[in-house]
């Protein structure tokens, strides 16, 4: 697959569609996204950067109706939970380690043909970087910042498709991860991400953005 792949063809890449984001409260379930658009935002999170190519995330795409309402029950004002036509959760890998990385570097030589020596030595580089060089607090801050990124390319790539989304962290992840039933997946949830269009009942998306102005936001060193 081509990096690039994933960007709508007959859609250009535009900074008006990226300008109309916005993190929506309320959406028209009457409308669902189509398999191909949400197939597009998957595959932007797969394609997304990683620091070592590591991706020490998943993401758990929540389709059971039931399991959505009984999420909705535990954070009952989020009501983008059940009205979205999808929900994704970002859930960190709690057991991140060494056999995670090995793994990683065992599809790097298939695909790659890259040679054990250079693996050894970049296997030793990133252990020595990262895995020896991070308690277990710091891993998992430092895994939830790769997982950001991907939420970001989900984000970006539904905008370009013109299909909304909201991050959602204020949310009960404790009942996520006991509904989901993640520790026993070795996953912590860590954010979720609602996918699908605005309700014209939706207030916020109606409001102009406020930003800091540029020269106060984007400095020169």
């Amino acid at each position: 697959m081509d990096r690039f792949s994933f960007l709508p063809m007959n859609k250009p890449t535009s900074l008006a569609r990226w300008s109309r984001r916005g993190a929506i409260k309320r959406f028209d379930s009457s409308r669902e996204v189509s398999e191909a658009d949400g197939e597009s935002i998957l595959s932007a999170i797969e394609l997304a950067p990683s620091a070592y190519g590591l991706q020490p995330y998943r993401v758990i795409e929540v389709r059971d109706p039931a399991l959505r309402q009984a999420i909705h029950a535990a954070s009952p004002s989020q009501k983008q939970l059940v009205e979205a036509s999808r929900l994704l959760v970002f859930a960190l890998v709690t057991d991140f380690g060494e056999s995670h990385l090995d793994a990683h570097l065992a599809r790097t030589a298939i695909a790659r043909g890259t040679s054990p020596e250079a693996l050894a030595a970049y296997r030793a580089r990133v252990m020595d970087a990262l895995l020896n060089r991070l308690d277990r607090a710091s891993l998992l801050a430092w895994q939830a910042r790769q997982a950001y990124i991907g939420l970001t390319a989900a984000m970006f790539q539904a905008s370009q498709l013109e299909v909304d989304t909201c991050p959602m962290e204020a949310i009960s992840l404790a009942d996520i991860d006991r509904l989901l039933a993640l520790p026993e997946r070795n996953l912590s949830s860590l954010v979720g991400l609602a996918v699908g269009y605005r309700s014209v009942d939706d207030a916020y998306s109606k409001q102009p953005k406020v930003r800091l102005p540029r020269p106060e936001f984007l400095l020169e060193a």
